[in-house]
């Protein structure tokens, strides 16, 4: 149900929120103590009340259509309102397309699609869980549930339906950030080197000796092969570098085979 009370701050808050027609806000409640906020929208057009007059003066109301059918409260955590964690709700009967939108999320995932495309760039940047959970005021559960999801290609990122940027992939990365073949502190190849992409879509063999490293590379090439986006490559791409980075002493054998082959396609 609708409470006028709170209809005026609420359209606010879902003006702040980007939140765009049809869709409206409907109310929402500020949980001071929790640091939530918590807002409804829905796309159903606001019921038109006609006051009639009759003869005797009496006023008479009619309600112009019937209320839109609810469903189930629907709730995804979205993007930060402040210094509030901000919760997005609805009780509208969704379509297939409407969970594309940036201020709905996935079925059976916690956040909005415009919170889950700020998480995925911590993530692919390399930024500790711990960390993220309190940038974004998140639970340590719901984000492990997201990876999880990502890692096993259980939702996707449809950024041509939702007008969202298109993260670049490995091979962009390494056309638009141009860098030395090996970094000259660790001896590694670059993170944008196509060395990458080709060890990790199975384009390039190598000799591993390391079963860390093994399992690791495995676990990876099967992730990208169930979710075969450029976000979620390019996130691959960057776990396998730093694992790399961080055990290059250990890895002699396998690493001199990555910095020939890097060199090879330099020079082509």
């Amino acid at each position: 149900m609708e409470t006028t009370k709170s209809a005026g701050m609420a359209e606010q808050l879902a003006r702040a929120a980007n939140i765009a027609l049809p869709w409206r806000a409907t109310r929402c409640h500020i949980d001071v103590a929790g640091r939530m906020v918590h807002l409804w929208i829905t796309r159903h057009p606001e019921q038109r009340v006609i006051k009639k007059r009759n003869w005797l003066g009496m006023t008479t109301v009619h309600i112009a259509s019937p209320p839109p059918p609810e469903g189930p409260d629907l709730h995804w955590l979205h993007l930060n309102c402040m210094d509030f964690a901000c919760t997005i709700h609805t009780v509208d009967q969704l379509d297939p397309r409407h969970h594309d939108l940036p201020w709905f999320g996935q079925n059976g995932l916690p956040f909005t699609n415009g919170l889950s495309k700020q998480l995925l760039a911590c993530l692919t940047e390399g930024l500790e869980m711990s960390a993220i959970c309190a940038l974004f005021k998140v639970t340590f559960a719901d984000l492990w549930k997201f990876k999880y999801a990502l890692d096993n290609g259980l939702i996707r990122f449809d950024h041509a339906a939702t007008g969202k940027p298109v993260a670049l992939g490995a091979a962009a990365v390494a056309q638009a950030q141009p860098a030395p073949p090996v970094s000259a502190e660790s001896g590694v190849p670059e993170v944008s080197d196509p060395v990458w992409e080709q060890l990790l879509t199975g384009s390039l063999v190598i000799q591993i000796k390391t079963l860390g490293f093994q399992l690791l590379l495995t676990k990876l090439m099967q992730q990208v092969s169930l979710q075969q986006t450029d976000d979620v490559k390019l996130l691959k791409l960057r776990e396998l570098h730093r694992y790399v980075e961080r055990n290059a002493r250990s890895l002699g054998m396998e690493l001199q085979q990555l910095r020939s082959h890097a060199l090879e396609m330099g020079a082509r």
